[in-house]
């Protein structure tokens, strides 16, 4: 009789697969979220044009600060990425713009310069979050199963571009774009609580 030697965590995780790897799709996870609500934002605030919530200029000011936000960031959260833990950077970005998206509502009606200012911060987020998400693949991921991982990340992002804009015209026939874009915020939320460590 031929006794089979045991199987430990690591050749257990191996054979299971992307599938049965809960800190890859955790991370998949967070970065599909992240996508849909990088992707979404413009599509609502042209919906709060036509809603008559905000002008055509005010809306030009938010996706230039929105840029801003994101092309500051992206440097800077490459440097981060390198010198801290990936997954705290990936929880202060994904968490500051989850609390800077109500700010952002809340400003399309109170107060432009606020709104302004909070689309910034949710561009930061999304430029810190771009390297981050980047090096945690590596660190989540055993080598051996990285170019599948990273293929169905990219296919996530690549889905989501197109994704984002045709969910929020479909959910938009029964919410506003105000409601929608805190829904973006909630996308954030789970994209900086997502991450977690690989289980040892």
């Amino acid at each position: 009789m031929t006794v089979s030697p045991p199987v430990h965590p690591p050749e257990q995780r191996r054979r299971a697969g992307l599938l049965g790897d809960a800190a890859f799709l955790r991370l998949w996870s967070a970065t599909t979220a992240s996508g849909l609500a990088t992707w979404a934002m413009p599509f609502l605030l042209g919906l709060a044009v036509v809603e008559g919530t905000l002008s055509g200029a005010s809306l030009g000011l938010l996706l230039a600060a929105r840029t801003v936000g994101f092309l500051v960031a992206v440097p800077v959260g490459g440097v981060l990425a390198d010198r801290y833990a990936r997954r705290t950077v990936v929880r202060i970005a994904g968490l500051a713009a989850a609390v800077a998206t109500p700010l952002l509502v809340w400003g399309l009606t109170h107060a432009p310069t606020v709104a302004a200012a909070a689309a910034a911060v949710v561009g930061a987020g999304q430029g810190a979050c771009r390297p981050a998400f980047q090096a945690l693949t590596a660190e989540v991921v055993p080598e051996d199963r990285r170019q599948a991982a990273n293929a169905a990340i990219t296919l996530a992002v690549r889905v989501t571009t197109l994704a984002a804009p045709a969910l929020a015209a479909v959910l938009a026939v029964v919410a506003s774009s105000g409601l929608l874009l805190l829904a973006t915020g909630l996308l954030w939320l789970a994209t900086g609580l997502a991450p977690r460590p690989r289980p040892a």
